[in-house]
């Protein structure tokens, strides 16, 4: 009982909570941008590395909030530091845009779009490779997705899959406009800040300081944003989507799909993302 009562008492005082988070997208950049984060000098990282994911987690969530305020560093370490949750699902689920809204209220959050046709393909790519890649926990191995790519477009697009099967969704995780809609029925939009892989990839000073200005923070020096393009950095932008002849078509398909998700999209920001 002394534990409890010291538990609500003084957690309260030391924990911090998290000044902005960024939402999404799977597979679209964000550990990159979360190693360029980590690197300015008035921002701190979370203490479980990038994606403490309590909101898309039931095994998370049900620890309570003070489990989520635990994992990112007390107020005495981070001082005047901004801190964060990177955690690229938070943009997929219905559900959770409300949750955060009655936890953190109206929090800023970064969500990063890719096309959502390689976006689809990369996520195929990372869980087929969970089979065979030696170097992946067994808990995570039970996750590889088996079927090739024609086959898991196939069944997603035609509402096929097998039951019992891991619910990746290429396909429905790439419909933005329905998401960030879904965090504008909860947000303020100059909340959110939309950008997208592309820009990342091709102007990565820009971006990094047009995140700065989002969150009131001076911008990079010029000499992190040179290191920002080093190989070191940028690790996980060189996922290039190089199809095979025998999923090309459907690329082709994918790209079809979601021609009219991606119209309302462009409606929804106010331009284009050429995709």
């Amino acid at each position: 009982m002394l534990k409890k009562a010291v538990k609500q008492i003084v957690y309260p005082i030391i924990q911090s909570t998290p000044d902005f988070l960024i939402i999404g997208t799977q597979k679209g950049g964000t550990t990159s941008l979360y190693n360029y984060l980590i690197e300015h000098p008035q921002i701190i990282g979370n203490k479980s590395w990038k994606e403490i994911r309590y909101y898309d987690l039931a095994e998370n969530y049900n620890q309570g909030f003070s489990w989520y305020l635990g994992q990112f560093p007390s107020k005495l370490k981070k001082g005047n530091r901004l801190t964060f949750d990177a955690s690229p699902s938070y943009l997929y689920f219905p559900n959770i845009p409300k949750l955060i809204q009655q936890d953190l209220g109206h929090i800023k959050m970064i969500a990063i779009l890719r096309n959502p046709v390689d976006r689809a393909y990369s996520a195929w790519k990372m869980y087929s490779s969970f089979g065979t890649n030696p170097n992946v926990y067994q808990n995570i191995k039970k996750l590889a997705d088996k079927r090739t790519f024609a086959q898991a477009i196939e069944q997603e697009l035609t509402n096929t899959c097998q039951p019992g099967i891991y619910f990746y969704d290429y396909v429905n995780r790439g419909k933005y406009v329905e998401q960030i809609k879904n965090y504008y029925k909860y947000f303020e939009q100059n909340t959110l800040l939309i950008l997208t892989f592309d820009e990342l990839k091709q102007n990565v000073s820009l971006v990094m300081n047009k995140i700065c200005e989002f969150l009131n923070i001076e911008p990079y020096s010029q000499e992190a944003l040179k290191q920002f393009k080093s190989q070191k950095f940028n690790v996980g932008l060189k996922d290039q989507e190089n199809f095979s002849s025998e999923d090309e078509e459907y690329k082709q398909k994918l790209k079809t799909y979601f021609e009219p998700y991606n119209q309302k999209l462009y409606e929804l920001l106010g331009y284009s993302c050429n995709w």
